[in-house]
């Protein structure tokens, strides 16, 4: 059954919201082509600062949220730009 994946975060402190939509850009292509089952993935902000990835999935085996401790220099750049305790992520069910 399709799942989504709701990760929600904030940025470092002096990453601007710039800076961080081209690392996404990268992160974006390097999902599609290392998460398997992966069928959407939508970054947005909202006006507070924080920041929001839905993935959508194939199943939930295939929504591994510790995608991001992944050494491949796309992903350690994405994710030094993320306050790691501000980072959430929760799988839900379609219905």
């Amino acid at each position: 059954m399709p799942v989504l994946e709701v990760e929600t975060f904030t940025l470092v402190a002096g990453i601007d919201a710039l800076a961080f939509r081209a690392l996404d850009e990268q992160m974006q292509e390097w999902c599609y082509v290392n998460r398997a089952g992966l069928a959407r993935r939508t970054t947005a902000r909202a006006d507070n600062g924080s920041y929001v990835v839905i993935t959508l999935f194939g199943e939930a085996s295939q929504a591994d949220s510790s995608y991001y401790k992944n050494s491949d220099a796309v992903v350690t750049a994405w994710s030094a730009a993320i306050t790691e305790s501000s980072r959430n992520v929760a799988v839900y069910s379609l219905l």
